[in-house]
């Protein structure tokens, strides 16, 4: 399952030779993890350097075929040339066409077994930017004791079961997975994060949720709707107006600091939620989602993404959004276990923090609202230590236990959706459109990867082909967006 990201840049393509050194010279200095390969099988499965490592082997240029889009035509690129086991499991592309007034494509991608989102970020940040990764040996473990780990199973449990219909599926279905790319204006989202509290990250899911809502209104019925007492202001994420309960370790009427987006520095551990690429996060919870999206943590519960609410999933007016008597749709948020300045980009270093997204709730606002409160540093830190410990546990163990747990992800029929949020730094912006290449697992039926960069936030998606009109449902990002900044700024 390969996974990538892209830069759609003006111009003709680089010099092949001139790329390839260029290449070698940032993995030698920059990027030592890209120079490793998987050897051994089952439990002597290990990391080590590649001793024929070429460059050469990892620059691949592809003609944009005529008649197809450029996003379509990367996605092509990407499945159609498997990454030899052999070697590091990754590539740089570079697509163009005969014209070369009309720009080319670099797209970085990886095998998700090589890495995760944030290692692929890292290595993006790398190759097409001017970061360095640490080296593969300052990599962590994350060795502890079995019995918390029963929490990272639950939550396991909760993402393998039955996922409600959010789609209508296409008769016959389709040919082959179609990606979908839409870049929306940030301004707005800086303006409702600054009134609310929230980070990009979370208003982006917000929209999400609504889009899927008008996308299929059908799939929602009314007795899911929320339970909940009267709104007032903007739900009590403005300063001081937040009232969160002692025992959820929130603080009573915590102002909130103004959110630029710019994914200022915390005072914790580190760790970021959806593999982001910013700072550490604060707070005991350790970090942020995204932590580059994120605002200053600080405190268990504080801080970073308007979570210092810490609550328990009540509104202003005192309700409490209920589950309804239908089945939640519940997307898994990847949870970084380390802060970018730890990962090697070698390897999987995440866990999954089951939310339920709230596209049964008719109210703008209150969508936003349930996604912040599924989001407090709390449950992060929750999810990442259930991961951490889950990560520890014995090979003999974990491996059974995963198969046992395998079989409720690969369904026949494919139904669950899968929302992740990647946040990279403005440079890469400034040299042309960026995109994700997102891939699609054994059981999904879609994924939607969000990525704030720039002076833009960019929603990129790939559906299985049996779900029908897929190419509106980015198309409704825009009027979300519209509507929520409205309310949130009035």
């Amino acid at each position: 399952m390969h996974y990538g990201i892209a830069v759609r840049r003006p111009g003709p393509p680089p010099d092949p030779a001139q790329l390839c050194a260029d290449v070698a010279e940032k993995v030698r200095v920059r990027a030592p993890a890209l120079a490793y390969r998987l050897a051994g099988r089952g439990r002597r499965a290990r990391w080590e350097p590649d001793p024929a490592f070429d460059p050469a082997h990892h620059v691949e240029f592809h003609r944009l075929p005529p008649g197809i889009g450029v996003h379509q035509a990367v996605m092509d690129a990407l499945r159609v040339r498997p990454l030899s086991p052999d070697r590091p499991l990754w590539s740089l592309m570079v697509l163009h066409g005969d014209d070369e007034g009309a720009g080319h494509v670099l797209c970085y991608r990886a095998h998700h077994v090589f890495q995760d989102g944030m290692g692929i970020a890292g290595a993006t940040r790398v190759l097409l930017g001017t970061e360095t990764l640490p080296p593969p040996e300052a990599g962590g473990t994350y060795w502890r004791s079995p019995g918390p780990a029963r929490r990272g199973l639950a939550d396991l449990g909760r993402l393998g079961a039955a996922s409600p219909r959010w789609f209508t599926a296409r008769p016959g279905g389709g040919q082959d997975l179609q990606l979908q790319v839409t870049s929306l204006d940030s301004a707005p989202f800086h303006d409702i994060a600054r009134a609310t509290g929230a980070s990009l990250a979370q208003i982006g899911i917000a929209l999400v949720a609504g889009a899927l809502r008008a996308w299929n209104p059908t799939a929602w019925p009314p007795d899911l709707r929320p339970d909940v007492g009267p709104r007032g202001g903007l739900y009590g994420m403005r300063g001081g107006e937040g009232r969160d309960r002692a025992s959820d370790g929130g603080e009573p009427g915590r102002a909130q600091n103004p959110h630029d987006g710019a994914g200022l520095r915390g005072e914790g551990d580190g760790g970021a939620w959806s593999e982001g690429a910013g700072t550490p996060g604060g707070g005991a919870g350790g970090g942020s989602w995204s932590d580059g999206v994120g605002r200053r943590g600080g405190g268990d519960s504080g801080g970073v993404w308007g979570a210092g609410r810490g609550g328990r999933g009540r509104s202003d007016g005192g309700g409490r959004w209920r589950k309804g008597r239908g089945r939640e749709l519940v997307v898994a948020l990847p949870v970084g276990l380390c802060g970018h300045r730890q990962h090697t980009a070698l390897g999987n270093h995440t866990g999954l923090l089951p939310i339920a997204m709230p596209c049964d709730e008719p109210s703008t606002m209150a969508r936003l609202e349930r996604v912040t409160e599924q989001t407090t540093l709390r449950r992060i830190g929750h999810a990442r230590q259930a991961a951490r410990r889950l990560y520890g546990l014995p090979a003999a163990v974990a491996v059974p236990m995963l198969r046992l747990l395998s079989p409720l992800f690969r369904k026949d029929e494919p139904r669950r959706l899968s929302v992740t949020a990647i946040p990279l730094p403005k440079e890469l912006a400034a040299r042309g459109e960026v995109f994700a290449v997102p891939g699609l697992a054994p059981g999904l039926a879609g994924m939607v990867v969000i990525m704030p960069v720039g002076d833009t936030v960019s929603f990129s998606a790939v559906f299985d082909p049996r779900v029908s009109r897929s190419g509106e449902l980015l198309g409704l990002l825009g009027q979300e967006l519209k509507e929520l900044h409205a309310l949130a700024t009035r």
